[in-house]
């Protein structure tokens, strides 16, 4: 999932700027030979269930190359890779948040990839959106590593109790609410819906995709233009607030900073919830419901779509073994890493052609998520850690001003605030 942390501090801004002002050299080393025997060092953020040091492992084995991998906590990311970029001491492969790669690129922390991301071979069958916030100017940085994305998970065996149809999702609006309210009357602590109304990064994994399949992403033009007070994003807010109003949420949605997310769904308790595929894992192992899942919806229906998150991967602008380090690039995208890594594990492939697969052909769950990114939207701006991901930041003092505090001029200060935020960053 997209990060939920604070931005970045200004002294680590300071740090990139300055880092980067002092010029870099791109080399490939003394030696060209994609697999020559060559020590690499990586660092990702940490995932739950640890993808990549399962895919370094597997890459390590089967390579004269060996990469020594560096896990360092979500929390702690920014400021470590700030600290090397100051020290220009980054290793030669840098993974980064898809939302926070665009502040990578910018402060040229990656090397140029172009020519090799345009002659591979499963190019097409690639998350654009890792793509995207990992281009500048026409050049290509990154590629995908880790991909997920947000979705809407609902309890069949709630749904068939309620009367309604198990197979199939609410497909607009109105149905979410009728069938929230559907489930909720089957009393006790049986809700219709839930979702964490005080955790920014979360709000913004699963509430942009009903905006975007409108048309009117809450982030335009390159990052450049906020909308967050469009119609569609008012009539998503609306409907949250109706939702939580007619208490067909529980009242602990109010204060749920993400720590609490998924759990009264995952105990048979709540019949839908906006979430992210990362939650499957935890539903394969202990649900003891049926469940399915379904994109997000425009207000109206007529269209869907979905929040692609994850990492995207790319060589540092310090590292002397650029050959090398595309090598293992590349290779992720192969059949074998994205079939017995990925889908083995229970993860997304990044490949969409490789959706449907012996891992995955009883999962249709994974399989729908998996074409589902082929719609995805990924949000990219500068100032997105500020914006976003803060816990004191516009956004999510917008969304609570609107559907808590019964403001209806909150998303139109915060659409403000945010623009201005935008307009300084640039």
């Amino acid at each position: 999932m997209a990060s939920g942390k604070p931005p970045w501090p200004i002294a680590l801004m300071a740090l990139l700027l300055t880092a980067c002002g002092q010029g870099s050299e791109q080399s490939t080393g003394q030696d060209d030979a994609p697999d020559n025997g060559a020590t690499l060092t990586m660092w990702v953020r940490h995932t739950d269930g640890e993808p990549v040091q399962k895919l370094v492992d597997l890459y390590n084995h089967t390579h004269k190359n060996k990469i020594k991998l560096t896990v360092v906590p979500g929390d702690a990311f920014q400021q470590k890779v700030g600290a090397a970029a100051g020290a220009r001491s980054l290793p030669d492969i840098l993974g980064s948040d898809v939302v926070y790669s665009p502040n990578y690129v910018k402060q040229g922390l990656y090397q140029d990839i172009t020519e090799v991301a345009n002659t591979l071979p499963a190019k097409s069958n690639l998350s654009q959106a890792h793509q995207q916030v990992a281009t500048k100017d026409g050049k290509i940085y990154g590629l995908p590593l880790l991909v997920d994305s947000s979705l809407m998970i609902y309890n069949k065996d709630l749904f068939t109790k309620a009367g309604l149809d198990p197979d199939k999702p609410p497909a607009n609006f109105d149905e979410v609410y009728r069938a929230a309210k559907a489930v909720r009357g089957l009393g006790g602590n049986t809700y219709g819906f839930y979702f964490p109304g005080n955790c920014a990064g979360c709000l913004a994994y699963t509430l942009m995709p009903f905006a975007a399949a409108a048309k009117t992403p809450p982030l335009a033009e390159g990052g450049a233009k906020a909308q967050i007070d469009s119609p569609a994003m008012t009539a998503t807010a609306a409907l949250y607030r109706r939702l939580y109003a007619e208490q067909l949420v529980p009242s602990a949605a109010k204060t749920d900073d993400g720590t609490t997310w998924s759990a009264a769904f995952n105990a048979g308790q709540i019949g839908m919830i906006p979430i992210g595929t990362f939650d499957f894992l935890a539903l394969a192992k202990s649900a003891k419901f049926k469940w399915g899942v379904a994109p997000f919806t425009s207000p109206d229906g007529s269209a869907t779509a979905t929040f692609v998150g994850g990492d995207v991967v790319g060589v540092s602008r310090d590292s002397k073994h650029l050959a090398q380090a595309v090598d293992f690039l590349k290779w992720t995208l192969t059949d074998e890493p994205q079939l017995e890594v990925w889908a083995k594990n229970g993860f997304l492939t990044s490949r969409f052609d490789l959706a449907d697969n012996k891992y995955t052909s009883k999962d249709p769950a994974r399989v729908a998520a998996i074409k589902g990114r082929e719609h995805g939207y990924t949000p990219a701006t500068l100032p997105y850690g500020e914006i976003f991901n803060n816990a004191n930041g516009p956004w999510l003092s917008g969304l609570r001003g609107y559907i808590f505090g019964g403001d209806d001029n909150a998303l139109v200060n915060a659409q403000k605030t945010i623009q201005k935020t935008i307009d300084d960053a640039q």
